[in-house]
Parts: C-alpha cells; sequence; structure tokens
C-alpha cells in the first residue's frame, strides 16, 4: 500500500510568470515556450496538447494543485495561469 505524500506548505510568496519560465524551462518537450512571453498562448507559441499535458503535470507536482480540464483554457498563458495558481494557493 502506497503512503500518502505530506502536504506542500503553505506558499508566502506569489508564483510568478519568471517562477513558471524557469519550470517550462525544465521541460524537454516544451523546449519552444522556454522564451514564452507572459500572455502569448500556449498554442500561438507552438505548443501541441501533449506539451500543455506536460506543463500542466509540471505544475501540479510543483504546487500540489490539481487543474481540472475543464479549466485548460483559462490557463493558456503564463500570466494566466501564474493568476490561477496564485488565486488558489491564496
Amino acid at each position: 500500500m502506497a503512503q500518502a505524500s505530506a502536504p506542500l506548505p503553505r506558499r508566502t510568496v506569489p508564483v510568478s510568470t519568471a517562477e513558471l519560465r524557469e519550470l517550462v524551462a525544465g521541460i524537454d518537450t516544451v523546449a519552444d515556450l522556454k522564451k514564452l512571453k507572459e500572455e502569448t498562448p500556449f498554442q500561438d507559441a507552438g505548443a501541441d496538447s501533449l506539451d500543455v499535458f506536460n506543463l500542466i503535470v509540471a505544475v501540479e507536482d510543483t504546487y500540489g494543485i490539481v487543474v481540472p480540464s475543464d479549466h485548460l483554457g483559462q490557463v493558456n498563458t503564463l500570466a494566466k495561469l501564474a493568476n490561477y495558481l496564485n488565486e488558489r494557493l491564496a
């Protein structure tokens, strides 16, 4: 039987787009997004659905927040994703 992981500590500093950009840079399959601007939709920067999936998985693992599939349209830029995370981490 697998043990549940401990909850992540509460953040006191908001998630920034720069922090998300660093997270993106660490994902091999989203290399095209490394120079992504804050308001550029991921798909406009050349991301395909697998790239977006890998980004969301990394975000979920890093911040301990599940991004439901019906919310993906709300988080299609770095700025929107940062806002989404900050609202849920508050």
